[in-house]
């Protein structure tokens, strides 16, 4: 096939990915289906299913050898996506077994826009408009077919089918209207449409409880499925039997580092409890805004001075107060990526400012989470070097399909060795900074391993959530949350540290290569070059960049 042909076939692909996925497309800031919802009718489903096969046949009947490593690496990842939206589906048959799916989708559908200040008002609002019309279809289509096999259905999974309607019921009760007041000559027509929404978010909720007595199916994903994610949608040559083994071997050494750095520090009290002493030093409510600026300011800084990777010109960060009508489902801070095929590289960092109607005491536990610790880390995870400049030099790649199909492994991981690389280079030696930064990688270490024993059956969720209680040092309702997103979603929580340990090994794989010419600065910016793509893939371009 030549290099046109090919083109022309990742572009039909890629079109009609986001033709028949809309809410997906819309996140990637593809905006031409932003007023509806996908189909999921049976006849609309075959028709989807038989045009992937048709695809995937094509990709797979191509001479990969006869490709350069840029359009093998492209090829390799849709074969990877449509794989994978194939089996789950057909086999995994999660359309009639994820009750959640229709209800997140209704949500993030309309919340993604109304956050998108990439678009104009009036092209946000006439979506939203549109996606609000379209939600009772979505739902009954959904309700028709979770209807086949209730009993196939986990107890967890509508549990967080539910949660996820709660969620969606308060974003329309009372998030929309709050909007709507901002655009007054769109106010009846947005009020109108989210009023048939909810009655149709009502229903669906009605269906819900229906189901629950007849649910009976488990969570667990098993072996066989867990080791089919790691190899066929992150490409990673692993199994959940190593991956669980990685994730007991790095607890115990982030446990043993955080009790040695307790210890020279205050051998008279556990790291836990010097944690919670640490959360009283905070900056004021009135200066919470500017003291994450500076924060980001200070730390984009270092990365530029010590030249650990380089910055694009055009890259911006806007750190902003979270708009008010999203403040609920932000109460402290958040993230925004450029869309990936937006016309402005600008990511948004929000923090949520104080309410004044909260009492003294709360105002404190409020402002206690924004300590100046983790103020620093979460500049590090989300802004520099983390997810920002990570998602800002990726979308500089040409390749629309890379765009698409971010690798959420690279994509968690990176933030994660960057606050280790960030502590071994120098930004915080201090070793308060380093305790909490130690207690986030507890967290993730904890994940895997409780990813893991959960799809392996070894594991309850009541006792995960015990474990985040008093291993990790999470509320109650957070570790509840948490586990019930492990359960319906295996491999995903393993991504973090397993993400993060790819990277250091690519990283000593070059240094290994580069010898006394090692520079940390060629490799993040080579490693930062090629997109958010599966970490075996990205190998491939980091031996071929070096051995050139």
């Amino acid at each position: 096939m030549t290099e046109t042909a090919l083109h022309r076939l990742q572009s039909d692909i890629l079109a009609f990915l986001w033709e028949s996925d809309p809410v997906s497309a819309t996140g990637l800031g593809i905006h031409d289906h932003d007023h509806r919802y996908g189909q999921y009718s049976p006849a609309a489903r075959q028709q989807i299913l038989s045009t992937k096969k048709g695809y995937l046949a094509q990709l797979q009947a191509l001479d990969i050898s006869a490709l350069s490593v840029t359009e093998r690496v492209d090829v390799n990842l849709l074969i990877s996506h449509l794989v994978m939206e194939i089996y789950d589906e057909e086999v995994r048959r999660v359309l009639y077994r994820n009750p959640a799916h229709y209800a997140s989708e209704a949500l993030h559908g309309v919340q993604q826009l109304q956050v998108n200040y990439d678009l104009p008002v009036d092209q946000r609002v006439l979506a939203i408009i549109g996606r609000l019309k379209d939600m009772p279809r979505l739902l009954e289509e959904g309700m028709l077919n979770l209807r086949q096999e209730p009993e196939m259905l986990s107890p967890i999974a509508v549990s967080f089918a539910l949660d996820s309607v709660q969620s969606g019921r308060h974003f329309l009760e009372d998030i929309v209207p709050q909007f709507s007041g901002t655009v007054p000559m769109y106010f009846k027509d947005l009020l109108e449409s989210n009023t048939t929404a909810l009655k149709a978010l009502h229903l669906y909720e009605r269906f819900l409880h229906e189901l629950e007595p007849m649910a009976r199916g488990s969570f667990a994903c098993g072996k066989e499925y867990f080791d089919f994610l790691l190899q066929k949608k992150y490409l990673l040559n692993h199994t959940i039997e190593e991956v669980l083994a990685f994730g007991q071997n790095e607890l115990q050494e982030t446990e043993r580092l955080l009790e040695e750095v307790a210890r020279d520090r205050d051998a008279s009290l556990s790291w836990q409890e010097q944690i919670r002493q640490l959360r009283s030093k905070h900056p004021q409510a009135e200066e919470l805004l500017y003291y994450y600026k500076s924060e980001a300011e200070r730390i984009r800084d270092f990365v530029t001075s010590e030249k650990l990777i380089s910055l694009p010109e055009e890259e911006t960060l806007a750190i902003m107060e979270t708009p008010i009508f999203q403040r609920s489902i932000l109460p402290y801070s958040g993230y925004d990526s450029p869309p990936a095929f937006g016309e402005q590289p600008i990511g948004h960092l929000w923090v949520t400012p104080m309410d004044s109607s909260m009492s003294a005491q709360e105002q404190e536990d409020r402002l206690r989470a924004h300590n100046i610790y983790d103020v620093i880390l979460t500049n590090v995870h989300h802004a520099y070097p983390g997810h920002q400049l990570l998602f800002v030099r990726a979308h500089q790649h040409p390749s629309k399909v890379r765009h698409s199909f971010p690798d959420p492994y690279f994509a968690e991981g990176w933030p994660l060795y960057c606050e280790e690389m960030l502590y071994t280079e120098g930004l915080y030696p201090d070793s308060e900074t380093r305790l909490f930064q130690l207690k986030d990688q507890l967290w993730r270490d904890y994940r895997v391993v409780i990813d893991a024993q959960l799809h392996l059956g070894q594991l309850s969720p009541e006792d995960a959530v015990t474990m985040l209680q008093e291993k990790v040092g999470l509320d109650r309702a957070s570790a509840e949350a948490e586990v019930k997103r492990y359960c319906l979603f295996p491999t995903v929580a393993t991504g973090y540290a397993l993400g993060k340990r790819e990277i250091i090994a690519l990283r000593q794989e070059i240094a290994d290569l580069e010898g006394d010419d090692f520079s940390l600065l060629k490799f993040h910016d080579t490693l930062l070059d090629f997109g958010v793509i599966p970490l075996s893939l990205l190998r491939e371009h980091l031996l071929e960049a070096y051995q050139a």
